[in-house]
């Protein structure tokens, strides 16, 4: 699966929310220092980008104090607390920042995620729809609803949307391995060795996953599935 764990700087053009202000025409006297949404945010985002991500959620925090619902805030946040493993909470920021901003790709694509980790397939299946039809040939969601489809064992729509993120990004490992999976579940030997060679070509360390994963177990003691992995073990 592929997440997009970044932090963002300013608000996205199509957020309704207020903006939170970086300029003071005013005298700040001695050791005062204005705090401001924005100050907060810039704040946890130089904590989130250092990987400490439980101050830049008390940042985030104190930005959405100053600016309720300020969408980059809630969706940073939610994203630090992907991060820190803190699923339920990083789910109720996702939710606010899409109340807040229903055209957001990236966090519907979290919460898709999130909603897999949570075994909500068809759930996370929803907000993978709902974020193609924002962005159709956005690859990356499209290998997400590719999983999303598999944990509902809709292998022959998987197979197609892996195939077609493999066409827009034809680099992207995963995309080559989730089609081998699918094809896998379908029966259907060659095309998956074929994407499992692909996939293996571009990350060889897809190798050790594949030996023991139960989608592709239809190929379990296939001589071209055996000497896939050695190959790429020996490389």
């Amino acid at each position: 699966v592929l997440w997009r764990l970044f932090a963002r700087l300013q608000e996205r053009e199509d957020s309704d929310a207020p903006a939170a202000e970086f300029e003071f025409d005013g005298e700040i006297d001695g050791e005062t220092r204005l705090r401001t949404a924005a100050s907060y945010l810039d704040e946890g985002n130089v904590y989130f980008n250092v990987g400490q991500y439980a101050l830049a959620i008390e940042r985030y925090t104190r930005a959405l104090g100053e600016t309720p619902g300020l969408p980059s805030a809630l969706y940073n946040r939610g994203t630090a607390h992907t991060h820190l493993g803190e699923y339920d909470e990083a789910l109720a920021d996702y939710d606010a920042t899409i109340e807040q901003t229903p055209g957001d790709i990236d966090a519907l694509n979290n919460r898709g995620l999130l909603r897999l980790y949570r075994s909500e397939p068809r759930e996370a299946l929803a907000d993978f729809e709902r974020a193609l039809e924002l962005s159709p040939e956005d690859a990356t969601v499209i290998v997400n609803r590719g999983v999303a489809q598999l944990e509902t064992t809709a292998h022959k729509a998987a197979l197609d949307s892996f195939v077609k993120a493999t066409r827009l990004a034809p680099e992207d490992a995963s995309a080559h391995y989730g089609a081998a999976q699918a094809a896998a579940g379908l029966g259907k030997r060659k095309a998956a060795l074929r994407h499992l060679h692909d996939a293996l070509e571009l990350q060889p360390a897809l190798a050790q996953e594949a030996a023991g994963d139960a989608k592709l177990a239809s190929l379990d003691g296939d001589d071209e599935f055996m000497k896939l992995l050695r190959q790429t073990g020996e490389e």
